[in-house]
């Protein structure tokens, strides 16, 4: 049992030298060289007991005092090396500081040692030592048995480090801080630590006030009962000191905006001094994970909240420029006289701007849907034939020159309606970036290609480039800052699709134009025409 972390220091406080020469034979550790003579004496004279209870003692570490005023400057400069005691042995009958004096003092500094009293006579009940030195305490009368000691300073000591370890404990598990930490799920943890803290079944979280009523949040055992609920939160006294409440029957903790009712149960009664200290400092920091917890949602709405106002603004602003023109189109007819030469011009503008309002509601779909792909298998030459019908439009929409490059064919199964709006997304940003203020030259190329496994896609522009600090958010919806059309979901689009397909998207870009090249596993087909 004995380690490096494990504490066995004692201290021995007695005014009489041969009491505390006493506590010394009989605690000393023995040295491990006369080990084996012990053990070689206990088989020659079969005194097995005694080997196997020397094996058993922990090799203590003793300091002694012979007043109270000592016995207070080696407490007080044990805990300032952090290597505090864990059992002090106490003379009731001392000059100066009596041993409950003395006990008082000690608490200033040590409030976890365990005190054992000797004495010989009873000046003090259990009650009134209790009430004065805490509840974990021993008391001892003269004279003692050796035994006797050895097994009272081994309790005190296990006592001790498992009470440390379990506080240890806690203070690890309250500790941790997890991203988005749900509220009701950490009070559900906690109340379940309460009750194995405290031993009980039954226990109940409750917010609210004596005023206001309590509204029963979680519960447990014979608490989850809303008639025992009621019941024990009707006696629930005003918690706002941050004090612990004990009744015979259940125990009162305060937690933040939240009120905790556990029941004693069985023979359990009442926590003692230390028990109440753990159950303090857990609860001290489990109000701190709650409030960090219920900071973290309060942000997150607000984050939340707020990309969607950003998104929805940037909805209604796209959706509102093409669906004004067809407005004002019905209403220039309504007002004017128009031949058939004007209504079919007018109504192939007022189609445009609904296919418009259709793209952009196909990429709010596209982005939000998560739904698997219909695959098929899929030629690289059928898929860009058609997406150069569908493109037509666009390249005369903004004016510019299209050019498409068939070289390896090759095939995949992909989903084509998908890889469709890969492309077009990326030929409408490519003619979006080249602008209005381009010259005859103006150029957008598709091409496709197959190598080493991969089948190659490719939308190449001779526009001014991406600019620098725009690349590191490309595909994150509705960053792109140089967008003037659209939703900013389109590059987000294409690189959820082009994951979809198991495959890889890259970018080259600067002063001479962009090339996004996307890589699919594929096959070589001998399909190509060429």
């Amino acid at each position: 049992m004995n380690g490096e972390s494990f504490n066995t220091r004692i201290l021995i406080v007695d005014d009489e030298e041969t009491v505390r020469n006493s506590f010394r034979e009989i605690l000393r550790p023995r040295r491990r060289q006369f080990a084996e003579l012990d053990r070689a004496g206990a088989e020659l004279f079969g005194d097995k007991q005694r080997e196997r209870r020397s094996l058993e003692v922990f090799e203590f570490e003793l300091d002694e005092a012979a007043d109270g005023h000592r016995a207070i400057e080696l407490v007080k400069a044990a805990s300032e090396a952090d290597r505090p005691y864990a059992a002090i042995f106490v003379d009731v009958r001392m000059p100066g500081w009596d041993g409950l004096e003395t006990v008082q003092h000690i608490r200033t500094y040590d409030q976890h040692a365990e005190i054992i009293f000797v004495t010989a006579y009873s000046d003090y009940t259990i009650d009134e030592i209790v009430g004065q030195a805490g509840a974990n305490v021993g008391y001892h009368t003269k004279p003692f048995a050796p035994e006797e000691i050895r097994q009272i300073a081994t309790k005190a000591v296990y006592d001790w480090n498992k009470t440390r370890s379990l506080e240890q404990l806690i203070r690890i598990i309250t500790r941790l801080r997890g991203d988005r930490i749900e509220v009701q799920s950490l009070l559900s943890n906690i109340l379940h630590q309460v009750t194995e803290l405290i031993g009980s079944t039954s226990a109940l979280i409750a917010t609210g006030s004596p005023g206001t009523g309590y509204r029963k949040l979680l519960a447990l055992g014979a608490l989850a009962d809303d008639e025992v609920a009621s019941e024990y939160l009707g006696e629930l006294p005003p918690l706002t000191d941050g004090r612990i409440y004990q009744t015979e029957h259940s125990i009162y903790l305060p937690l933040h905006k939240y009120n905790i009712v556990a029941l004693f149960e069985g023979k359990r009664r009442r926590l003692n001094s230390d028990r109440l200290y753990m159950m303090q400092l857990f609860l001290e920091q489990a109000t701190q994970v709650v409030q960090n917890a219920e900071l973290q949602e309060q942000v997150l709405r607000q984050e939340q909240l707020s990309a969607v106002g950003q998104a929805v603004s940037m909805i209604a602003h796209d959706l509102r420029s093409p669906l004004s023109g067809v407005i004002s189109l019905v209403e220039l007819m309504e007002r004017t006289g128009y031949d058939q030469h004007d209504l079919e011009r007018s109504f192939r503008e007022i189609k445009t701007a609904l296919y418009s309002v259709m793209d952009i509601v196909t990429d709010i779909l596209d982005f939000t849907r998560k739904g698997e792909l219909s695959r098929s298998l899929i030629s690289s030459n059928d898929l860009l034939e058609q997406v150069e019908v569908g493109l037509r439009d666009i390249f005369a929409q903004f004016g510019i020159q299209s050019r498409i490059e068939r070289h390896e064919a090759f095939t995949f199964l992909g989903d084509d309606s998908k890889m469709r709006r890969v492309l077009t997304n990326l030929v409408r940003n490519a003619c979006e970036a080249i602008g209005s203020n381009h010259n005859a030259d103006a150029q957008v190329t598709i091409r496709s290609d197959y190598a080493d496994g991969y089948g190659i896609l490719q939308v190449a522009d001779n526009g001014p480039g991406i600019p620098e600090n725009a690349l590191e958010n490309l595909y994150i919806p509705f960053a792109g800052s140089s967008k003037h059309e659209g939703t900013g979901l389109g590059l987000a689009i294409v690189e959820h699709f082009v994951k979809a397909h198991d495959g890889l998207i890259e970018i080259e870009t600067g002063e001479h134009g962009t090339v996004f090249t996307i890589k699919i596993p594929a096959d070589h087909s001998a399909l190509n025409p060429d």
